[in-house]
């Protein structure tokens, strides 16, 4: 099932926000890899945890069983 998704990209050195094996958060260059957030306001609250006030917060389509299914 294809829905919406958000990312989040560190404004100031261009990395997306990803998942970390062991459970954090971690940065990656590539969109792909980047995880995905399921509903805007989690990605803005995680984005203001980890980078404070300078990130954007992205949305597209996505395929939804490939994250959360």
């Amino acid at each position: 099932m294809i829905g919406p998704v958000w990312v989040v990209q560190d404004r100031d050195t261009g990395l997306f926000l990803c998942p970390d094996p062991n459970g954090d958060v971690g940065f990656t260059r590539f969109l792909g890899d980047a995880g995905r957030f399921d509903n805007a306001e989690s990605a803005i609250d995680t984005a203001r945890f980890v980078l404070g006030n300078s990130f954007v917060v992205s949305n597209f389509y996505d395929e939804l069983d490939k994250f959360f299914g």
